[in-house]
């Protein structure tokens, strides 16, 4: 039997192993779902079935915070997944016109996606989207139930929304300080300040070419999909092929160091130590990598501020 400590760090070893392993498991089942191709049109009138769509998004009602999120855009928006986050540099006064959102470290407290009504329109026919789904498989966060400040939770199962498995949106990424949704989010205190925290949308724009996949039902005779228990809702700006690209990666990424972690605690209980020493060594190189980019963008802002 191993010493106390070893079985300890093993215990911890195999607990991250699970975590990663689940992610793992969720990518490869969401990739399972993904289409090879879009449906027929003779599909499109089959209640209950698994509909893959590649068309135009339509915006029937744009999302009531869409030019906050998206300034100056030219289309009507019709959805945007969101996260918020907070800095670093939490005892300071500097906001982010000052500091700059790309030149800080940000954490991810909240995150959630905000819809008006929204269709696309492929094969002839315009099929409304219930992008509801999201909300209801994960538990998130909507702008109004949001409170900046006071003691802030990192860990919050919604802030996964932001990496959901479930959409692929990376057509445009917009950057705003809290500031512009003064008027839909709530402050801890009056002294909160809003330009110190920063949400972060991947907006659907009207005319923007989507692939959505999800259970095809058809009420007062009109189609609309939706994702269920059995076929999940996918929704990409990048194509199916982008889609599935991408959870390819992170399958292999999460799956490659779950089993990292499996076999370096299974050698630690063997009394080797050669594998939990190559991962150690590897945190220490990502560690090392991260601190000197974050001292090239120190190094940056003080000369931006002799200037």
């Amino acid at each position: 039997m191993p010493p106390t400590f070893v079985l300890v760090v093993i215990a911890g070893l195999v607990a991250i192993a699970l975590v990663y392993g689940y992610r793992a498991l969720v990518a490869l089942l969401v990739l399972r779902s993904v289409p090879s191709e879009p449906s027929s049109p003779s599909r499109l009138g089959v209640d209950g079935e698994q509909v893959a769509l590649t068309g135009e998004l339509v915006v029937d009602e744009p999302v009531e915070t869409g030019d906050a999120a998206v300034p100056d855009a030219d289309r009507p928006v019709g959805a945007y997944v969101w996260r918020a986050r907070f800095p670093d540099n939490t005892n300071s006064d500097l906001t982010i016109e000052d500091w700059g959102w790309e030149r800080q470290h940000w954490h991810t407290f909240a995150s959630g996606i905000e819809s008006g009504r929204v269709s696309v329109r492929a094969n002839g026919r315009t099929v409304a989207i219930d992008l509801s789904w999201f909300e209801k498989v994960t538990g998130v966060d909507t702008l109004g139930d949001l409170e900046l400040g006071g003691v802030t939770n990192t860990e919050r199962l919604s802030t996964y929304l932001w990496d959901s498995r479930y959409h692929y949106l990376r057509n445009r990424t917009e950057h705003r300080s809290f500031r512009w949704f003064a008027g839909h989010v709530r402050r801890h205190n009056e002294g909160v300040d809003l330009d110190r925290y920063l949400l972060e949308a991947r907006p659907l724009l009207e005319g923007t070419t989507v692939s959505v996949s999800g259970e095809l039902r058809i009420e007062a005779g009109q189609p609309i999909l939706r994702g269920s228990d059995e076929t999940p809702l996918l929704v990409s700006d990048q194509g199916f092929d982008g889609h599935r690209c991408w959870l390819r990666q992170r399958l292999l990424r999460e799956g490659g160091l779950s089993a990292g972690l499996l076999v370096a605690a299974v050698a630690l209980w063997l009394g080797v130590y050669l594998p939990l020493a190559v991962l150690v060594v590897g945190w220490l190189v990502y560690v090392g990598y991260n601190f000197v980019q974050d001292i090239e963008i120190f190094v940056d802002f003080l000369q931006r501020l002799r200037k």
